[in-house]
């Protein structure tokens, strides 16, 4: 059987897709990872620790991953899947986070730029399709203003 290596972890994954409105123009935030954490873009993302909500995981790794304090709108579970790595599997549960058009961003060591971008721009960044499926996913929630 094997073991979880993050002993204070659980294989879950929050994503958080962040996102803004400049007048009509609706932004999406994507972070860079460092080379060492694969180098491709992604939106926020972390490791649910034990005994941690939801919620809390989300504040936590925008803060740690942003500096983002103030946020707008938490919607609720917009996409939900899976996926192995090595001999473990984790589920990943996407949720968006509306912040304002003048939120400054202040990214860890763990990644090594943003961008705000279109949905288009998104989804041609991002690298893997199930994170393309719930960016889709949020888009159509976000058109018809289920968030």
């Amino acid at each position: 059987m094997a073991t979880n290596h993050m002993s204070n972890k659980l294989p879950v994954i929050i994503q958080s897709i962040v996102y803004r409105r400049k007048g009509e123009v609706f932004e999406l935030l994507l972070l860079k990872r460092s080379a060492s954490r694969g180098g491709f873009w992604n939106v926020v993302n972390g490791t649910l620790e034990l005994r941690e909500s939801a919620i809390d995981c989300r504040k936590r790794e925008l803060l740690e991953e942003t500096g983002i304090r103030n946020v707008i709108n938490w919607s609720g579970e917009i996409h939900r899947f899976s996926f192995q790595y090595q001999d473990d599997i984790f589920v990943v549960v996407a949720f968006a986070v509306g912040v304002s058009d003048d939120e400054t961003v202040v990214i860890n060591d763990e990644h090594t730029e943003y961008r705000w971008v279109n949905f288009d721009e998104a989804i041609g960044l991002l690298k893997f399709n199930d994170d393309k499926i719930a960016l889709q996913n949020f888009r159509e929630k976000f058109m018809s203003d289920e968030l």
